[in-house]
């Protein structure tokens, strides 16, 4: 597993212990990048400004490059 790979698994586990709400992070071939996907918890400027400060923990990503997918539920 590459190192940004792991720390897209990181940024998911940070995340989803810190609002509760499942997250995961994905990579999307069709797009090349990274998805974070989320069903209910913050909505997705809420998710961004709790991801920001991870940045050291998860440097390999490039988080204004991902995207931020919420679904409710």
């Amino acid at each position: 597993m590459s190192l940004r790979a792991r720390h897209a698994r990181r940024l998911a586990s940070l995340l989803t212990a810190r609002t509760g709400a499942y997250v995961l992070v994905r990579y999307d071939r069709s797009a090349a990048r990274y998805q974070v996907q989320w069903s209910g918890g913050p909505d997705r400027e809420a998710m961004r400004e709790l991801a920001a400060e991870y940045t050291e923990e998860v440097a390999e990503l490039e988080l204004a490059e991902l995207i931020w997918l919420r679904s409710s539920g």
